[in-house]
């Protein structure tokens, strides 16, 4: 629905003309502790409030997996899940008004980033951020004028059906299966999604002000109707049909059903009524920029109910049909995002109903890496995590597609099974200009990790059709074995070191890494690195999985592979924020509730 996109602009912002280039004074005239002024050009001035949104927004990247175990007050009440619907499957609120610490604690994030670190400018800086990415829609949509004057600063987008398309559609068109020439707009059988969004009202007077002059610029008619006591208004027709309505608390704009099922939500009950909301809810913990609520069960029976005979008959039967149990998917998943004065936050809670048996602990391996690490990526109780999924994998298969899943646990058990197999990491490391990196894994004991290096050997030289050849070294009382893979077009080979030391296995890019790990101690080590250690902390050192990456050490390799065409645009109007990053990690922690916990640390 496109009732306020300005027809002869489009959604795209217009070009900008040149400017000359020149030096801009930052906003304010103190910078935050250990921050500099930079030059900036004007070009670089309009960018600013985009990239401080792109910033923010970044860390929304976050999937739900893990627990952790929230505590401290519930987060600000929302203003608009009273009207949604109490069946809505998805429900994303997204707060400008910056409730509770929140206003405080987005002023000190931002204020390690050129251009935010006069707090009494604060609010017009973030003004002039939210005009840019609500102008990035249309230029006529300032959210200082078009939106905050009648505003309460909340809106909120429900979803009740993702809509469908029926199998006769799907096999339309002389039954072709080409989903290239597939248009489910125009196909048979094909129901709109159901979606409305909420925008909490403190001027009731002024949007309607507003949405009548938006009508009347754009040349978009309304028709009216009486529906649930008040004035809906229909806009368009067909598969692209629209609606608005107002009440004393709320504008909704959506599709026909979403509006009508927000407003029939005062006798069918509202989404702040359903307990599955409630319960989400209660899970996170202090007020946030944004929250988001999903019933996945719904969703998923919704999905596959409107789509899965549709795909099954597109598809004449060719997957395999999983035996899926609801009870395996959570009753409901929440996330919320939220500032604090030296990280931006993105927590991901569900209900545990897995048990996997996989405690939480802090790294036992970030003390054995070494401090040239840049990036990496960790797993605990890898055997058994894996047994899991395949025991998982095969109560979902019908019995007659079951085999080749015992096939593999009888295979695992012929070389000892994998309950021997521990925590594990992937590690890039970065020395100068050089990038390396390996595997690290724990095993029971220090003979089984002794004997599964020597398994690799063994079963490497039996190949003989891959042409490996070996060769073994010593250092510092720890036997590396060399393995030499040829490349073809007489290519240097591709060497990969293993060893074992102590109870661990290691293997990596040529032998430098498995002698930095042999190199290691306490004191150099990625645990021992303040950017890790704070990143985990805010992330949550005891967990269940971990992921890590040293931004400043990455960036300008990032950077310039990003801009490849103009090296300078990256140089000018991006690394002067990103010099401001410190590291991006997560962890995945487990309890009562599940949650991922997503972390970007300024600096």
């Amino acid at each position: 629905m496109n009732e306020y996109q300005n027809p002869e602009s489009g959604s795209t912002q217009p070009p900008i003309a040149p400017e000359p280039q020149g030096t801009v004074v930052p906003m304010g005239e103190t910078w935050a502790t250990g921050i500099n002024p930079v030059s900036v050009s004007p070009r670089s001035r309009r960018l600013r409030w985009a990239i401080a949104g792109a910033v923010v927004a970044c860390v929304v990247v976050a999937t739900a997996a893990g627990a952790f175990v929230l505590s401290g007050a519930a987060g600000a009440k929302s203003l608009t899940a009273s009207a949604a619907p109490k069946d809505a499957i998805a429900f994303l609120e997204v707060r400008t008004d910056l409730p509770g610490d929140q206003h405080a604690k987005l002023a000190d994030f931002m204020s390690h980033f050129p251009g935010f670190a006069d707090r009494s400018q604060f609010d017009n800086a973030l003004d002039e951020m939210l005009n840019k990415l609500t102008g990035a829609v249309s230029p006529d949509l300032m959210y200082s004028s078009a939106f905050k004057p009648w505003t309460e600063g909340e809106v909120s987008v429900a979803v009740m059906d993702v809509g469908s398309v029926g199998s006769t559609g799907m096999m339309s068109g002389g039954g072709s299966t080409d989903l290239r020439a597939f248009d489910p707009l125009t196909a048979s059988g094909y129901t709109p999604p159901s979606a409305v969004a909420i925008f909490a009202l403190k001027d009731r007077t002024a949007a309607e002000s507003w949405v009548s002059g938006e009508l009347s610029r754009t040349g978009l008619k309304s028709t009216p109707q009486t529906y649930a006591g008040t004035t809906l208004y229909e806009i368009g027709s067909g598969t692209d049909a629209g609606a608005y309505a107002f009440t004393d608390q709320d504008l909704l704009l959506g599709t026909v059903t979403g509006v009508k099922a927000a407003l029939d939500s005062k006798k069918n009950g509202s989404l702040a009524e359903n307990a599955n909301y409630q319960a989400a809810m209660k899970s996170l913990s202090g007020d946030s920029l944004a929250r988001f609520y999903v019933d996945p069960k719904a969703m998923l029976s919704r999905t596959m109910g409107a789509s899965g005979s549709a795909m099954q008959a597109l598809l004449g039967g060719a997957i395999p049909t999983f035996r899926m149990s609801l009870d395996s998917i959570p009753a409901w998943v929440a996330g919320s995002i939220r500032a604090e004065s030296n990280d931006m936050v993105v927590n991901v809670v569900e209900p545990d109903v897995t048990d996997s048996g996989i405690d939480n602990h802090t790294s036992r391996l970030a003390p054995v890496l070494p401090g040239s690490t840049v990036g990496v990526f960790e797993i605990h109780s890898i055997g058994k995590l894996v047994l899991n999924g395949i025991s998982a994998l095969q109560s979902q298969l019908p019995a007659s597609s079951a085999n080749p899943v015992q096939g593999i646990k009888d295979g695992l058990a012929a070389i000892g099974g994998l309950d021997w197999l521990g925590d594990g990491v992937a590690v890039v490391t970065r020395d100068g200009s050089t990038y390396g990196g390996g595997l690290v894994a724990e095993a029971t004991d220090a003979s089984t990790a002794a004997s599964k290096v020597a398994l690799v050997r063994i079963a490497t030289l039996a190949n003989g059709s891959l042409h490996i050849t070996t060769r073994d070294e010593t250092y510092k009382g720890v036997d590396i074995t060399v393995l030499s893979i040829p490349e073809g077009s007489g290519g240097a080979p591709l060497e990969i070191a293993v060893a074992a030391k102590d109870n661990l296995i290691l293997a990596g890019y040529t032998d430098a890494f498995v002698k930095s790990v042999i190199d290691t101690t306490s004191s150099t080590s990625l645990a021992a690195q303040s950017d890790y250690s704070t990143v985990m902390a805010a992330a949550g050192a005891s967990n269940q999985q971990s992921f890590y990456v040293n931004v400043p050490a990455l960036e300008d390799q990032i950077g310039q592979a990003i801009f490849v065409a103009s090296p300078s645009r990256w140089t000018v109007d991006y690394k002067p924020y990103f010099d401001h990053i410190g590291g991006v990690g997560y962890s995945v922690a487990g309890g009562n509730t599940v949650i991922l916990r997503f972390v970007v640390t300024a600096k």
